[in-house]
């Protein structure tokens, strides 16, 4: 009985990749494709074995990119945080950004396409740099020039951007540095942007001691 079902199983997947080819036609969003650039850019920024704080973290996925971290995901979605848990080494808390201090303080924070969804992106950011140990990094992404007015309460562009750090880090020192996707992968910044220019800025921050 066995061999029989295993022969079924195995026709079956045999039909479907020769001739319904199904194993190739696969489509993949290029909005989780980029996200997925932004969480291997902030791997290569994060050091081993650090404390890392994942704000909006969604269902998770981003800590599969830092193994060896001591990875905490927040979220305001129960459902996705119950998948992330089901799927995913790390912690997970439903709390809101501006409470992250409350988990204490991480070597580094990241917080992908988050701040244009807040009604006060100043209050949500100074949060971050709240629970940011001396030292740290903080990497965020902030699409530009993408008038949403369904989920984003913030239109950005590269000059709002970089009012909203210098508002909110007070008087702490960063190391900046800019990467822009224009498509799906990430590029190192080399020139000013237009100010009408879309796409996605991913800016990491390491704070200079």
């Amino acid at each position: 009985m066995k061999s029989l079902i295993y022969s079924l199983i195995r026709s079956y997947h045999l039909f479907r990749k020769h001739i319904l080819h199904k194993d190739v036609q696969m489509f993949i969003s290029p909005i989780t494709v980029k996200h997925i650039e932004r969480y291997r850019l902030a791997a290569e920024h994060i050091p081993p074995l650090s404390r890392v704080l994942d704000a909006a973290c969604g269902s998770g996925y981003g800590s599969a990119f830092l193994g060896g971290c001591d990875y905490t995901g927040l979220d305001l979605d129960g459902a996705v945080l119950q998948y992330a848990r089901q799927n995913y080494s790390g912690s997970f808390q439903k709390l809101p950004i501006q409470e992250a201090a409350s988990l204490g303080t991480f070597d580094a924070i990241m917080s992908f396409e988050t701040l244009e969804h807040l009604s006060n992106p100043e209050a949500g950011l100074s949060a971050l740099v709240s629970a940011l140990k001396p030292g740290g990094v903080l990497i965020m992404s902030f699409p530009l020039n993408h008038p949403d007015d369904i989920y984003h309460k913030t239109v950005f562009t590269p000059d709002s951007v970089t009012a909203l750090v210098s508002n909110c880090v007070g008087n702490r020192t960063f190391e900046k540095k800019y990467y822009y996707q224009s498509k799906i992968l990430i590029h190192e910044l080399e020139q000013v942007l237009d100010e009408s220019a879309q796409g996605t800025l991913t800016l990491v921050l390491k704070e200079s001691l």
